[in-house]
This record gives C-alpha cells, structure tokens and sequence, in this order.
C-alpha cells in the first residue's frame, strides 16, 4: 500500500534506491536495531568522496491524487526504546540500508533526522542514525528527492528527541506547502 493507499507499478525510485544502497554499501556496512540522486551517487564514490560520507539522505514522494501530487513527503513511524521506554518517531527522511532477498523493489530504510542549520526548518547540516527501519515498497511511490551525501552521525536520545521535534515542526508548519507549491 502508498501513501495513497494504492500500490504503485513506478519502478524508477525503486531502481535508483538500489543504486543509492549499491554505493553506500562499499563505504559502510552498519546494520539497524530493528532532488538530484544522480549528482549525489556521483559524489558518493568520486575520488575526492573518500572523506567519510556514507549515506545519501533522501525523502520519498507521495503520488497522491490532490493538489500537491508528487509534492508531500512520505513519513515513515520506527519504534526505539530508551532507557526502558518505547517512543514512536517519525521521519520523511531516509538513508537505505539493503533491498530485501527476492524482492525487487522492497528496502529496508533507516529514519534519519537531521541537524537545523540556524535559522531554517528547511536547511540541514547533517543527519543522524535513528537505527530504526521500516521495510518500504518502493513501487509506491512517484518521485525521490536526494540531498548530499554526509558522514551520518549516531543519535543519542537527546538527538532523537530534538529530530522528533523538527520533524513534528515540519509536519505541521504550514509554511510548507507555500513552499512546496511555489517551486512549480
């Protein structure tokens, strides 16, 4: 099932998250507690990209039939339990981590949250290892969204508690879908 609620036959998200999984896998094998890709992948493995990047953040969209089609973010929920205390954490941003055996287009994806640049819910400077994954069929989908590659860092709880929360003000600032929809 999309986001939508229907499932989708696309399978160019699904073809260029394996090709994003492919070049993270020859950097960096961690396994999980439970705009332009291109341009990315290309930085990921260039020469110069041996400097610790290891993932290529990314945000899926939705094809869903309203007036933001192939604009809203999809997010996914992961469970994580710190100190004796399940949280649900919410997250429309991903790093892959390995298509499931057998399936063509079925990921395994990492939540990440990112890290604010001052001054902007829409600028980042890094993002953070969640270790939480959710399994995804990509076919849903109608459009990725990558960003450059970074050297994730693992989030403390502190990181996951300030990650919810700009995520929770990105769900909910209505500023972006004037945003969303003045790109067009």
């Amino acid at each position: 099932m999309s986001c939508c609620g229907k499932s989708g036959t696309n399978r160019c998200v699904c073809d260029k998250v394996r090709e994003i999984a492919r070049v993270q896998d020859a950097v960096d094998r961690d396994c999980c507690e439970s705009g332009s890709c291109h341009r990315a992948i290309e930085d990921l493995v260039s020469p110069t990209g041996g400097d610790g990047r290891d993932t290529i953040p990314f945000v899926l969209l939705c094809g869903c039939e309203n007036t933001f089609a192939g604009l809203l973010p999809y997010f996914a929920w992961g469970v994580k339990k710190f100190n004796g205390c399940s949280g649900l954490y919410p997250s429309p941003f991903f790093r892959v981590k390995r298509f499931v055996e057998g399936k063509r287009c079925c990921a395994i994806l990492e939540l990440l949250y990112p890290e604010k640049c001052s001054g902007s819910l829409f600028k980042y400077s890094n993002f953070f290892r969640t270790g939480i994954c959710v399994e995804v069929d990509l076919s849903n989908f109608t459009g990725i969204t990558c960003f450059h590659p970074v050297a994730a860092l693992n989030a403390s709880e502190a990181d996951m508690d300030a990650g919810a929360e700009l995520v929770q003000q990105l769900k909910s600032d209505p500023s972006m879908m004037g945003s969303l929809s003045s790109d067009n």
